[in-house]
């Protein structure tokens, strides 16, 4: 590792360090400095792990063990598979059709869908068996690795969508970048990722769940997000925010570790207290969700100076939240 990286979107080398993340999921020995730019508000891990060195913090094996660690239960992972309706309907505002891109597929359930639905799909993971299932199961173009390695044509893809993964790439900006050259004017791009400006993420620190240390890499807020899709060509068409439930429990999860010394599986073994107090945050949940005080967001962008928001909402406007997670 360096000693230290300029901010991938401004530039900046004067950062403020926010603390010494560690890996709360799996365990895995290791501090990382997390910081924040002090120009674009960019919180990233600088100096951050290379790509190769990546590779052992994520399960390879079963790529469910990584969801189930980070909070989600069957029945939200069946919740999350019937939000591919909704996420299509929302695609289909800007295209109806053509050729997707999922970058970062995980289990593949998002393509699989828009493959039943007519569009033609392809994948690209870093998982090598999660991207082997795809091309024998679903018989697609799945390609393993970083999107900037996978050598895909100029101006072929009509949509990409990046589901939880920007923030996971060694650079948003090259990866961008890259989307930018493999699609054509007019081409959507989606990205859903956590939320620095939540007022949580302040109030947390090291106890916000979504830092994710250290595989998310970067946490952005909707301004220098938009400030990097921007300079690399699209323009940010809709955004809209939303506070999953079970990021409220994870939150409390790692507050009660930490600061409390108290154990217990608050997702899928809840106490009486674990119940209460994410009860209580389920009401913070519901007043800030669909609001840019929100957790996350998705952001459409659309590439080239012809970028129009669907109906008819002016640029810049931000929509209510929906349920994806």
């Amino acid at each position: 590792m360096s000693q230290g990286n300029a901010c991938d979107i401004c530039g900046g080398r004067h950062q403020d360090l926010l603390f010494m993340a560690r890996d709360r999921l799996f365990g895995i020995e290791g501090e990382f400095p997390l910081v924040k730019c002090q120009e674009c508000g960019l919180v990233y891990i600088s100096p951050r792990p290379g790509f190769e060195e990546m590779g052992r913090f994520y399960p390879q094996e079963d790529y469910d063990l990584y969801n189930k660690a980070a909070g989600m239960t069957e029945k939200s992972m069946e919740e999350l598979g019937r939000l591919q309706g909704p996420r299509k309907g929302r695609i289909d505002r800007y295209r109806t059709g053509g050729r997707l891109l999922d970058i970062g597929f995980g289990g593949g359930d998002f393509l699989r869908f828009m493959k039943e639905c007519g569009w033609d799909v392809s994948g690209v993971d870093y998982n090598d068996r999660m991207v082997e299932l795809a091309s024998q199961e679903l018989g697609i173009d799945a390609r393993a690795g970083q999107l900037e390695d996978a050598g895909f044509d100029d101006a072929s893809f009509d949509v990409v969508t990046l589901w939880g993964v920007l923030e996971h790439v060694q650079s948003p900006r090259e990866t961008i970048a890259e989307i930018r050259r493999i699609t054509a004017d007019g081409a959507l791009l989606v990205i859903y990722t956590q939320n620095a400006a939540a007022p949580e993420a302040r109030l947390l620190g090291e106890d916000w769940f979504i830092y994710e240390a250290p595989r998310h890499l970067y946490s952005f807020d909707e301004h220098n997000l938009t400030r990097l899709l921007e300079s690399e060509g699209f323009r940010v068409a809709e955004v809209v925010y939303e506070t999953p439930l079970y990021y409220c429990q994870m939150n409390w999860q790692y507050l009660k570790e930490r600061r409390l010394g108290r154990k217990g599986d608050v997702v899928h073994a809840p106490s009486v207290a674990d119940r209460a107090a994410v009860k209580a945050l389920s009401l913070y949940r519901r007043l800030v969700d669909g609001t840019p005080w929100s957790s996350a967001m998705t952001v459409f962008a659309v590439k080239g100076g012809a970028a129009a928001r669907p109906g008819a909402a002016g640029a810049g406007e931000t929509k209510e939240g929906s349920d994806a997670a």
